[in-house]
């Protein structure tokens, strides 16, 4: 039997919800509540087991795509970008953290035109400066020139 992309899913479904009640577990309780303060996300986390169970159950039963490795150059450009963000963002700030990410993450796509995934990226980081600096007013630094701002 093959492994069919339902059954993977619903293996990484339930294994979610099981990581979702083990943290759930941690909250501490007490006998004057009548209603403990974990019963939502722990009725949630039960609900998201099910799904997984459907999922691994419909694979079963219709079989369906098979499961493919994802490309490695996509994959290592990803997780570079995130590495890169990690690197930058405390000594420069995070616009030019963000469009480093962008850019070293765009490279591991197939068909890049690097005019596109330039332009792109200068627009989603005006925005994010936009929105995370001048709206919502978050006290993080978007520039950081060493030297000249401590």
């Amino acid at each position: 039997m093959r492994l069919a992309k339902d059954i993977v899913a619903g293996i990484g479904t339930i294994a979610f919800a099981i990581g979702v009640l083990v943290a759930l577990s941690k909250i501490p309780r007490t006998s004057y509540q009548a209603i403990p303060p974990d019963l939502f996300a722990r009725l949630c986390a039960y609900a998201i087991i099910a799904g997984g169970v459907v999922l691994i159950v419909r694979g079963i039963l219709r079989g369906g795509e098979a499961v493919k490795l994802p490309p490695w150059r996509a994959m290592l450009a990803v997780f570079a970008g995130v590495v890169a963000f990690g690197l930058v963002a405390p000594r420069y700030g995070y616009a030019p953290a963000g469009l480093l990410t962008l850019i070293i993450g765009g490279l591991g796509a197939p068909d890049l035109k690097l005019r596109q995934l330039l332009l792109m990226s200068a627009a989603l980081i005006a925005f994010s400066v936009i929105l995370f600096t001048y709206m919502l007013k978050l006290p993080m630094p978007f520039f950081i020139m060493p030297g000249f701002v401590s």
